[in-house]
């Protein structure tokens, strides 16, 4: 009966076709290029590929969920760079006493932090471009020409929605007398991801962050930057909603803080396989498939309180994961788990990555077919922990992707760590091609 029971599961959040999901994918994206109505957007960036041949010094600013990270950085052409200076400053800090995320702070406070922090890593009379990664709501006019549209992320500075961002940076750093820091593009973290793997690698054609949150964006063949060179369109790919639901995915929706959105980032994000996969955990209790923990409070019966580290600790096969796993199970309450309540577990981790693969790969598919004709071989610019850390990820998507493109020649995942910051940097070396 337990046999059964978690072959059930597992069969819950099995995909019957990538090639229907990369179908659906590619009928949204085309009904979002016309302007039908879509679960994907259609978002231009007025940016297109790099050449690799950017030269000279940039300030990069990544500006995410909890910290802020200044760069300074020399692009030397030929794909490479140097951090020639960087630092990273929580955006909260009870011991400092700030809290710029709170409705007591402005935006202004916020901007006049990132200008310290950019006059600490600048060198003195140097001039600089700057480019800033933003991964919030915007209305975008032109690369360096953003409008806040709301917070995210628990964020909830005041004076700064609906407000000019470059201008609010450019205010900052004048307040400061950084005069020879121009910042000259504002970007999100998929199409920063995008151009630092297209900065080395010329085969890149979409850039995308598989972390903690999923989104992508490529560059679409019928769409040009004021230039006439075609653009990169960052496209909300978590927000695709013709993704078939189970039970877990139904529960975990209804208990999020955007119920009926997000549908495929709430298939594939970090945060959410871990609530997934907590909820299959919950519900192997419920019905007494697997033993009761020993004590009180564990962060089994807390929404939201399990992150996808335990889903690597599953996926693992080596010793240091099942010690981390067993750790964690005593922790937690569970420290009489024998090898067949593990392997249960494990069969509901491996159920709910597979998935997660089998859906990533599918949207990569359609995104790369949609830009094939500009070029031949492909590549994908990924950045984000559940990519560049759950063990076997990367190379089953790829793998899987490249299962489905007989005939054609093979695209290529590429990891960019720290993308949000390298990419920046080299939109910010773009004014001219973009306008």
């Amino acid at each position: 009966m337990k046999d059964n029971v978690v072959k059930n599961i597992s069969d819950s959040f099995r995909i019957n076709s990538v090639e229907a999901i990369a179908e659906a994918f590619a009928g949204e994206l085309e009904r979002a290029l016309h302007n039908r109505p879509s679960s994907l957007k259609i978002l231009p960036s007025y940016l297109s590929s790099p050449t690799g041949q950017e030269r000279g010094e940039y300030i990069a600013v990544d500006l995410g969920g909890t910290n802020v990270r200044v760069m300074a950085v020399s692009l030397l052409g030929q794909g490479r760079s140097i951090i020639t200076k960087q630092i990273s400053r929580p955006l909260a800090d009870a011991g400092q006493g700030y809290d710029l995320t709170a409705a007591a702070s402005t935006g202004r406070d916020m901007f006049a932090f990132i200008a310290g922090l950019v006059e600490e890593v600048r060198l003195e009379g140097q001039s600089y471009k700057l480019g800033l990664t933003f991964s919030y709501p915007m209305q975008q006019d032109a690369v360096d020409k953003a409008r806040l549209l709301e917070w995210t992320k628990e964020i909830k500075t005041s004076a700064t929605v609906g407000r000019d961002i470059k201008l609010m940076l450019t205010e900052a750093l004048e307040g400061r007398g950084l005069y020879p820091i121009m910042p000259t593009a504002i970007i999100n973290d998929t199409v920063a991801a995008f151009m630092a793997g297209a900065y080395s690698e010329p085969a890149v054609c979409a850039g995308s962050i598989c972390g903690t949150g999923h989104n992508t964006c490529y560059c679409e063949p019928s769409l040009y930057t004021p230039s006439g060179l075609p653009m990169i369109v960052n496209i909300e790919a978590g927000n695709f909603a013709a993704v078939p639901e189970n039970f877990y995915d139904r529960r975990l929706d209804s208990q999020s803080l955007d119920p009926g959105k997000q549908r495929l980032e709430k298939m594939v994000s970090g945060k959410y396989m871990g609530e997934l996969f907590r909820l299959v955990f919950l519900d192997l209790l419920d019905q007494q498939i697997l033993p009761s923990p020993y004590g009180g409070q564990n962060c089994i019966n807390q929404p939201f309180m399990l992150g996808a580290e335990v889903l690597s600790w599953l996926r693992a096969d080596a010793p240091l994961a099942r010690k981390q796993l067993d750790d964690w199970l005593c922790q937690q309450g569970f420290p009489h788990y024998r090898d067949q309540d593990i392997a249960m577990l494990k069969a509901a981790g491996h159920a709910i990555i597979d998935r997660a693969v089998q859906l990533i790969a599918a949207s990569y598919l359609a995104v790369t077919e949609r830009s094939r004709q500009l070029k031949q071989g492909q590549a994908v610019a990924v950045d984000g922990s559940v990519f560049l850390k759950l063990p076997g990820f990367a190379a089953a998507v790829e793998k899987l992707i490249n299962q489905h493109r007989e005939g054609y020649p093979a695209v290529a995942l590429i990891p960019v760590a720290n993308g949000s910051s390298l990419g920046a940097a080299v939109a910010a070396a773009q004014e001219g091609r973009s306008t």
